[in-house]
């Protein structure tokens, strides 16, 4: 009786420990993909800029008000195929009045030289983003670890139109 008993204890045993591998398995699976990109285009479509998309997938937008000539950042996750907008952040707290009604914004803490943030809830931004990339407005992507000057990269072309989009890594 005891060794029936010890038998369906290691089946069971082997049963869960083969689960817990498939599992395993088919995580690291998923997560072994390669990451989507934020890639970054001219007017025309040709290709200025790529950047990985760390995991969450997000990004800020970060650029210089043209009223008070402080920065701003605004926050964005990608969820399906589009933009939401979750936090601005700005170095003076009249910036999020101006635009954004500050109701509820909070100092930021840290050597961040942004010191003023909030949450927003917006309706999603559907993909693809246009912006303009003026050396006034010195558009900037802050993509995980990468900082990309869209303004550098049109600068001295008739149009500064960029056309932000979330693609597949490769």
């Amino acid at each position: 009786m005891h060794r029936w008993r010890d038998r369906r204890r290691a089946g069971l045993a082997a049963a869960i420990v083969a689960l817990a591998t498939a599992i395993a398995v088919a995580v690291t699976a998923a997560d072994s993909g390669d990451p989507r990109s934020l890639v970054v285009r001219d007017a025309s479509g040709n290709e200025l800029a790529r950047a990985a998309l760390p995991s969450p997938e997000s990004f800020a937008l970060r650029y210089r008000n043209a009223v008070y000539h402080s920065t701003a950042e605004e926050h964005f996750a990608v969820d399906d195929g589009r933009l939401l907008l979750v936090e601005l952040r700005a170095e003076e707290l009249a910036v999020l009045e101006e635009y954004y009604s500050a109701v509820g914004a909070l100092r930021t803490s840290g050597d961040s030289t942004l010191g003023w943030r909030i949450a927003v809830e917006r309706p999603p931004i559907e993909l693809p983003l246009r912006v303009r990339a003026t050396e006034l407005g010195r558009r900037t992507l802050v993509v995980g670890d990468r900082v990309i000057a869209l303004w550098e990269l049109v600068a001295g072309r008739a149009d500064s139109l960029v056309v932000l989009s979330v693609e597949e890594a490769g």
